[in-house]
């Protein structure tokens, strides 16, 4: 982005204190960590203030053994400044969002400007074929998400986890899909648009392997 944010130890004790104070350090919350470049003036330009860091905390519940998900008409640009960032510019995620849910999925898929599968608005996407499991690259324009990174280190044992190009048709035929978040873990998708899919053992696995891990190495 182009800005030096804090340092790591003040983020690491900006953290602590929020669970600290939040009484949750024992519950199923969220966290999340925001920088920004500061103060400025009304428009583009930047300011030259010190930057800001903002520590959030919520509840949150489980999601549901399985998931429905639909595909969107916009796209993710694999070419844009923001490509693999993580930001605050929201409004598209929102607006797909808000279109999934209108037809009862909680999460919409998009592909990149080339016609490739890339993400979900707040998840990273998988689909197996013919026993592999696959994952869009990251030059679809996809976030590097933690739980796809750890996803897909953690998965040598079982065989491995593919990035390659994908075409969005895929979700059509693919015999399994699941999504991956830091609030999801791995998620096993039944239904794409009106195809039913059935949960399959290869999510099905994964899913449990993460969460042992997860549990053995809560911060890798």
């Amino acid at each position: 982005m182009g800005f030096a944010g804090p340092d790591p130890s003040s983020v690491r004790a900006a953290v602590a204190a929020v669970i600290s104070r939040s009484g949750m350090e024992a519950s199923r919350a969220r966290l999340r960590v925001t920088v920004t470049s500061g103060s400025g003036p009304l428009g583009s330009e930047r300011g030259d203030g010190p930057p800001t860091l903002i520590v959030t905390l919520t509840p949150t519940q489980r999601w549901p053994q399985s998931t429905a998900v639909a595909t969107v008409p916009w796209v993710r640009n694999e070419r844009s400044a923001l490509v693999g960032l993580k930001s605050t510019s929201y409004a598209e995620n929102a607006i797909a969002l808000a279109s999934a849910q209108r037809r009862g999925a909680s999460e919409a898929l998009l592909a990149d400007t080339r016609g490739r599968l890339s993400e979900g608005t707040g998840s990273n996407i998988f689909v197996v074929v013919a026993g592999e499991v696959l994952t869009p690259s990251l030059d679809s324009g996809c976030l590097a998400g933690v739980t796809r990174e750890l996803l897909i280190e953690w998965s040598r044992d079982f065989g491995g986890i593919s990035e390659t190009d994908l075409p969005y048709e895929v979700l059509f035929s693919a015999d399994e899909v699941f999504l991956s978040s830091s609030t999801r873990d791995v998620h096993p998708v039944h239904k794409v648009d009106s195809r039913e899919l059935p949960v399959g053992p290869v999510a099905t696995d994964l899913a449990a392997m993460f969460l042992a891990r997860a549990a053995d190495d809560p911060d890798p």
